[in-house]
């Protein structure tokens, strides 16, 4: 039950950081310029320097790839089986505007954002939950950059894989098993700059979500019945397939562990990916819709988020 309290207090802590950003986006101290600056230092500075903290933490020797393959694989059959359900339940219509964006956001998990700074809060002395959750990031940018961006576009000219070899967090990682290998007095050195950019993470990731909720109208944003259905496949039903397939690999005694559990409970149970908004503007869908889905799923995995936990506590 530490867990829990911990996730509980950490989750609550990062709705607390969600403040600032939306008064400042109320006041117009924040504009859209403000919020794409902070969004790069986040996911160009603090969010890989917090990846490559993280490895620098961690005895490579005592990590399985077994367990690297499972933050493979486990995720992608959990967004493949979402995405068959989406299909289903946002049929294709004659006005495109928002079925994509629903499908979208139904599958493509916030690893980046949400996942890899609520990893590392909750669980700062097991780094190696933090970077399972790295490993299942790079794994869903590529989800993106292939079949999200063609679930959005629905023109296969549209996808750009190439562009996964230049993210920003897949250089952590290989940067990271390079610092592993350095003496321990410049390791520690590369630990201490590192850590201090890292800690940059969480407050801009909160700040930027806080100033996207400030620019919805909260009352259209409660009255959207179709959030409340992205809600249920995201928060819902995502975890609950990664659950059943943890179970089905214990049933077979696939080397599970704590850590791994853990990250792959959190990696299916964040909230939608944050880039949704600007992909249905780059594709001319509702933008606004696609905000509003990153917000709702935002708010609402508060609650989600510790339940799930309890139920993976009862089962594991």
């Amino acid at each position: 039950m530490q867990i829990f309290f911990s996730l509980l207090q950490t989750i609550f802590l990062f709705v607390l950081l969600m403040i600032p950003g939306y008064i400042l986006g109320r006041r117009g101290r924040i504009d859209d310029n403000g919020s794409n600056t902070l969004t790069n230092l986040l996911t160009d500075i603090a969010m890989p320097f917090l990846v490559f903290s993280k490895l620098l933490q961690i005895d490579l020797s005592s990590l399985r790839i077994s367990a690297i393959l499972c933050c493979l694989l486990l995720p992608m059959a959990a967004i493949a089986a979402v995405l068959l359900l989406s299909v289903l339940v946002f049929p294709k219509k004659e006005d495109r505007s928002r079925y994509p964006v629903n499908r979208f956001c139904s599958m493509m998990p916030n690893c980046g954002f949400i996942g890899i700074p609520l990893a590392a809060a909750i669980f700062p002395d097991r780094p190696e939950v933090t970077l399972y959750v790295s490993v299942v990031n790079v794994l869903s940018t590529y989800v993106l950059l292939t079949l999200g961006t063609y679930v959005l576009s629905e023109n296969k000219g549209d996808i750009q894989p190439k562009k996964l070899l230049f993210h920003p967090v897949l250089a952590a990682i290989v940067l990271g098993l390079i610092g592993s290998l350095l003496p321990d007095a410049l390791a520690g050195f590369a630990e201490n700059y590192a850590v201090l950019l890292a800690q940059l993470a969480t407050p801009l990731s909160m700040l930027v979500l806080g100033y996207r909720l400030s620019g919805l109208p909260i009352g259209n944003l409660l009255r959207n019945r179709e959030m409340y259905m992205v809600i249920v496949m995201k928060l819902v039903v995502m975890p609950l397939i990664s659950i059943g397939l943890l179970l089905i690999l214990k049933l077979v005694r696939f080397p599970l562990d704590d850590s791994l559990i853990m990250a792959m409970l959190i990696a299916t149970a964040v909230s939608t990916a944050g880039s949704a908004p600007a992909l249905a503007q780059r594709f001319h869908l509702d933008a606004e819709h696609g905000a509003a889905l990153t917000i709702g799923t935002s708010v609402f995995s508060v609650a989600t988020i510790p339940l799930l936990y309890l139920l993976v506590n009862a089962l594991f």
